[in-house]
């Protein structure tokens, strides 16, 4: 009699772990999915890199990537970059920072900042899709990423000042 009553039970999994499986097998292609998305630029800060000699290099305009998911997106699926656009990342603690460029579209340099913001160092004219680890050289609270070249043609150094506001 106890044999009986199991035997729905076994059906009702199975049929529920069957149905499963194909609704798991039927999702669309994350990274289709992702590059479907909208993923015009939207700034959200303007942000000064200012020489040690106090002049002014460049304004930009910059989307902060400050949430662990908008780091974790980053640049991805981006497929341009304006001399005068950026992405910047705040992190929670001043660390060394490790990047790299997957599923990037668009070349990169990209400026390592200290908590006192200041240039710490940059890797320059980073590749689409390397998966190669670009570190920071010390501890940075902050990241910008530009398109590649930029940082050569501002004549940006280390120690130069980096400050932003954001937009209202």
């Amino acid at each position: 009699m106890e044999c009986l009553k199991r035997r729905p039970m076994r059906k009702f999994i199975l049929v529920w772990l069957a149905l499963g499986c194909l609704f798991t097998g039927c999702k669309p292609n994350q990274e289709e999915e992702m590059r479907s998305k909208d993923w015009s630029f939207k700034p959200e800060a303007m942000l000064q890199l200012i020489a040690t000699t106090t002049d002014t290099l460049k304004e930009l305009q910059v989307e902060l990537a400050d949430t662990d998911y908008s780091i974790q997106l980053g640049m991805m699926y981006r497929e341009e970059l304006t001399e005068d656009q950026g992405m910047l990342f705040v992190f929670e603690e001043d660390t060394p920072q490790f990047f790299y460029m997957k599923n990037t579209e668009v070349p990169l340099d990209i400026i390592y900042i200290t908590a006192n913001k200041r240039v710490d160092s940059y890797s320059l004219n980073a590749q689409p899709k390397d998966e190669t680890l670009l570190k920071s050289k010390g501890a940075a609270k902050y990241v910008l990423e530009v398109k590649a070249g930029m940082v050569e043609q501002w004549g940006l150094k280390e120690g130069d000042l980096v400050d932003w506001n954001k937009n209202n």
